[in-house]
């Protein structure tokens, strides 16, 4: 994967931590592509077909700029690219957090570009 999060018709640069177990096996796919969330705080799209176990590295609070993958802890089949951009509702007021664990895969500096995606726009991870 090149690191691009494309929305309509811009661009948001990724940088993927290469280090990581979850980053070696997310790039097995050119790309991925979705239906954007925007729940304040954070833009998320599903992936069904992303069924990559944790590794033990997984949390629940991150920083602003953070892409975190996910699997639901509740619902077999569903996954999801989340990016954090700031305060989430499941969040204390002062950092980002998940509603389950997910792991660290990259980060992201236009925070004000992310905070504009609306929901329903298309996505495309590649």
């Amino acid at each position: 994967m090149k690191g691009l999060l494309q929305y309509n018709d811009n661009q948001i640069e990724i940088e993927w931590d290469t280090s990581s177990y979850m980053y070696n096996q997310l790039i097995k796919h050119n790309s991925l592509t979705g239906v954007a969330n925007n729940i304040g705080g954070e833009v998320f799209f599903y992936q069904y077909d992303l069924d990559i176990e944790f590794d033990g590295s997984q949390k629940e609070i991150f920083e602003v700029g953070d892409v975190v993958y996910w699997r639901s802890p509740k619902e077999s089949g569903k996954f999801g690219i989340l990016f954090m951009y700031g305060n989430t509702s499941y969040g204390d007021g002062t950092k980002p957090r998940t509603s389950s664990p997910g792991i660290k895969i990259g980060t992201f500096k236009s925070i004000e570009d992310m905070s504009t995606i609306s929901s329903n726009s298309s996505l495309q991870l590649i």
